[in-house]
């Protein structure tokens, strides 16, 4: 088993994960309620110091999280920085905003 695939079973995960979604209550993306899973914003598997603290984390639903990781970021591979959060809120909104005017 990996490091990565050890930290990701702990209990400090799951309790970061825990306190990740009741802070945020509903995807911080779309609004939804369903499937809610936690992302770190910061790369946890790079970030070491941040990979259980509450402010370097949101919710996202599955999709949202599906597209982040698929669409922008193009794998779950991919390391993840506060940069890509940042353009990736923007490049929301954005489309929100656009499509909203219609």
């Amino acid at each position: 088993m990996s490091n990565n695939q050890k930290w990701r079973k702990s209990k400090e995960y799951r309790h970061w994960r825990v306190k990740v979604i009741r802070r945020d209550k509903v995807c911080v993306i779309c609004g939804s309620g369903k499937k809610r899973q936690a992302h770190h914003i910061e790369d946890a598997s790079y970030h070491a110091d941040q990979r259980f603290d509450v402010e370097n984390g949101v919710t996202l639903c599955y999709d949202c999280h599906r597209n982040f990781h698929t669409n922008f970021k193009r794998s779950y591979r991919e390391k993840c920085t506060l940069s890509d959060w940042n353009n990736f809120i923007c490049l929301t909104d954005y489309l929100r905003d656009k499509f909203k005017k219609g």
